[in-house]
């Protein structure tokens, strides 16, 4: 009787499982499931598209390690090309050739043709980035990657890989001008001809990303060849074509105006170009902050479904377990109760983080009456040089003096100083450029940096020229004001 009471439980177990669904691992024994692997790279790169590059470097690498390990070549170049454009969006150049370097192995042998597209513009980024002096030049190595992956995105009719590699070429042939006293004239048309090849590419697919890049590598083509009111009209004239909701591509042509009028004199002009420069960049935090209070919203949909669904089976199992078994049934129904009251709590703790977070948006951080809000500014200006764990428990310490601030909100300013300092980060200063910044700022000349860093003025002449073309400025005064925009000083 035992022996047949046991028999029935084991059944009514496994029926209850193929009610209810299980949770399997990814990995069935040595296997690993393409799938999966898949949704890592495409997580790790929207966590590059916000800014979050060591969750995107951790999912990258795991996602590498799952390809090697079932031996998947194709998943292999993929997690080593979103690992090299990490490595180049936080400086890391030479890590990102040697990844470069192994992933081009593999496609070339594999046959990946559009995986190597994107690797060779990314090598030939590489080379433009190398050109801090006229000694270290890599252009024409540069040049010769970036006409391989146009030729290859066209014959493949990939449109976005077909814009990087002319807006590459362009900013390659600009580089060879860079250090001419006069520019050659045949290099300036060919860079400016590639620039408008990209860029109608990137208009004619409507390529946010693209459009944007293009705005950058064509304020340097107009710099260099000193045509301040050209380039006005230029970005005045894409201003009026943008959407509304395009934030950050105004703010981008706003902040060069701003440069612009300054070359030109006319101080008012650009006073009011940068207003509407910090006007703009306000509207695109806002934006993600919306898109952060949508997807809450959304994860919290989506757990009410999968309650529903999970209540669902759980009526249907008891059904089941009653005919087969009742001091079964009871005894998972005992346990089902239990996971669904924790499951309704966790719920309850979302939504009022939820509330919580839309709450705290809805008040100005800058308010008068916000005896916090000078400390939090202090803050912001020194995260350039922090990390992620600095700034969070700096936030901590601040939100400890008063009752008015949760974890929740703590945590949600900590993530906005963190995307702000990642701004910084995108201009690939290092923190020795940076402190060179902040030395100049405070009216050090270079003799006088050089003896305080224990570094030759050679060594300091060096840096600063690297942190102009970083910057895309021309001389200490223009670094200076840039830098004050970013909150580097």
């Amino acid at each position: 009787m035992v022996f047949v009471m046991r028999i029935r439980l084991i059944t009514t177990l496994v029926l209850v499982m193929a009610v209810l669904g299980s949770c399997t691992d990814p990995r069935i024994g040595d296997s690993v499931d393409d799938t999966f692997v898949t949704e890592l790279i495409s997580q790790a790169s929207a966590d590059v598209e916000s800014q979050h590059f060591d969750s995107a470097m951790e999912k990258a690498i795991q996602a590498l390690r799952m390809a090697e390990q079932a031996d998947n070549q194709l998943q292999r170049v993929k997690a080593l090309c979103c690992i090299t454009g990490i490595d180049i969006m936080t400086s890391r150049d030479s890590a990102a050739w040697e990844s470069a370097i192994r992933a081009e192995g593999i496609a070339r042998k594999e046959g990946f043709r559009e995986d190597l597209a994107g690797i060779l513009i990314s090598k030939a980024k590489l080379c433009s980035y190398a050109e801090i002096s006229p000694e270290t030049g890599r252009n024409d190595e540069g040049l010769g990657y970036a006409n391989e992956a146009l030729a290859i995105a066209e014959e493949l009719s990939d449109a976005e890989k077909q814009a990087e590699a002319c807006y590459v070429i362009g900013s390659l042939y600009i580089n060879k001008n860079r250090w001419n006293d006069q520019i050659d004239t045949a290099l300036y048309n060919t860079a400016g001809r590639y620039l408008d090849k990209g860029q109608a590419i990137a208009d004619t697919y409507d390529i946010p990303r693209l459009k944007r890049n293009g705005i950058m590598f064509r304020s340097r083509w107009f710099q260099q060849g000193d045509r301040n009111e050209e380039a006005v009209g230029y970005f005045t004239q894409v201003l009026a074509t943008l959407k509304d909701s395009d934030h950050l591509t105004a703010s981008s042509l706003y902040d060069r105006l701003v440069r612009l009028y300054t070359r030109l004199g006319d101080s008012q002009k650009a006073l009011d170009c940068h207003d509407l420069y910090v006007r703009h960049l306000q509207q695109y935090i806002i934006q993600k902050n919306d898109d952060i209070l949508q997807e809450t919203q959304t994860k919290f949909e989506v757990e009410k479904k999968e309650r529903a669904i999970e209540i669902g089976r759980y009526r249907t199992a008891i059904l089941v377990l009653a005919v087969i078994l009742a001091l079964g049934a009871l005894a998972a129904a005992f346990r089902k109760i239990k996971t669904v009251r924790k499951r309704n709590t966790a719920l309850a703790r979302s939504n009022s983080i939820n509330e919580q977070i839309i709450s705290f948006l809805s008040s100005s951080l800058r308010s008068p009456d916000n005896k916090f809000s000078s400390e939090f500014e202090t803050l912001s200006s020194q995260a350039a040089s922090m990390t992620e764990s600095q700034i969070r428990e700096k936030c901590s310490e601040i939100a400890a003096k008063t009752d008015l601030l949760s974890d929740e909100i703590t945590k949600y300013i900590g993530d906005l100083l963190i995307e702000r300092r990642n701004r910084i980060a995108e201009t690939g200063l290092s923190q020795r450029e940076i402190e060179i910044i902040r030395l100049s700022a405070q009216g050090f000349k270079a003799s006088e940096i050089a003896e305080k860093l224990f570094l030759s003025v050679h060594t300091v002449n060096t840096h600063r020229q690297r942190i102009y073309s970083k910057m895309e400025v021309r001389n200490i005064s223009e670094m200076l004001s840039k830098s004050k925009s970013l909150g580097i000083i």
